[in-house]
């Protein structure tokens, strides 16, 4: 009976470690990015991707569909060549850019700041 009891307080430690790593993880890359110069480059947009977010089971969206939430990543490609850059946009910028769009990339870091089309 006793071995019950130590199984669930490792399973919760483990959860209890696994969400403050991903806690710090996350916080440390916040200030990674605002301490990061604030960066300009003439790119293209190369692609655009919409990921629809569910929070419910397969049998749960058959019986009451809901309306989920969607994830907008949008990538750029530079002018002058090199690595394409991807970046996760909120629904009013990424319907803003369409494919093939020039302009001036500003970001801070892993994190978009702005676009302007030329």
């Amino acid at each position: 009976m006793s071995k019950m009891p130590l199984f669930f307080v490792i399973v919760v430690a483990i959860i209890v470690i696994a969400a403050s790593f991903r806690f710090v993880q996350q916080r440390r890359e916040k200030q990674e990015n605002d301490a990061a110069p604030l960066l300009q480059k003439r790119v293209v947009v190369s692609n655009k991707r919409e990921k629809v977010l569910n929070d419910r089971r397969s049998r749960q969206q058959t019986e009451i569909p809901a309306g989920s939430t969607l994830r907008y990543d949008v990538s750029f490609k530079p002018e002058a060549g090199g690595l394409e850059m991807s970046f996760r946009l909120d629904g009013a910028q990424y319907h803003a850019l369409t494919v093939g769009d020039k302009g001036v990339l500003s970001y801070k870091g892993s994190r978009f700041v702005a676009f302007k089309a030329d």
